[in-house]
């Protein structure tokens, strides 16, 4: 079974926590501030917390965090692994901001964007559909609170980061990770 599996030594040069918590919060705020001045600028808001503007700003956060994290080392050594667990902990911590954000958004400041969400995300459900199914999924829809959007946002905010991440590592990393064999155990 040890064939199959490749085992590697791998080395971690930075501390990756702090900057992905530091790089999170920053990159959670300005997601936040960015959908914020949006809907408080456009005369209608987006029809959902979750889209493409945040995407991108989580996406370009990302990728400028790995790159700023690999200046910061001593001769810009970073491995792959690294750059991962840098990524994990910024798509957490942005993720965590953002779904705050729009669960105090939608649940304090703003409580007319619960209805409106709904009322946009049934539009897109019911040319699709009549079924019985399909009419249990619209009355669940039309239960959704402020929690269940500021999970949605968070939640989907978390998957794109995971895999902005890859990339991002990919790009980034500097160092590879030699194969541990028996002989040099």
């Amino acid at each position: 079974m040890a064939k199959f599996f490749r085992r590697y030594k791998s080395t971690i040069y930075g501390n990756y926590r702090k900057a992905g918590l530091i790089d999170g919060l920053l990159i959670g705020v300005v997601m936040s501030l960015i959908m914020a001045v949006r809907d408080w600028v456009a005369s209608k808001p987006m029809a959902t917390p979750e889209n493409y503007i945040t995407e991108v700003v989580l996406a370009v956060g990302i990728f400028w965090a790995a790159y700023h994290y690999r200046k910061q080392l001593d001769g810009e050594k970073v491995m792959l692994k690294e750059l991962l667990l840098l990524g994990v902990v910024i798509g957490v911590v942005s993720a965590v901001v953002y779904g705050l954000w729009t669960w105090i958004n939608c649940g304090v400041l703003n409580t007319s964007l619960v209805q409106y969400y709904n009322k946009c995300r049934i539009e897109v459900m019911e040319p699709a559909e009549t079924s019985a199914n399909a009419k249990l999924a619209i009355e669940s829809v039309k239960r959704y609170t402020a929690g269940d959007w500021g999970f949605i946002a968070g939640f989907r905010s978390a998957v794109m980061s995971i895999i902005v991440t890859f990339f991002a590592a990919l790009v980034f990393r500097t160092e590879k990770a030699p194969i541990k064999t028996k002989d040099n155990k």
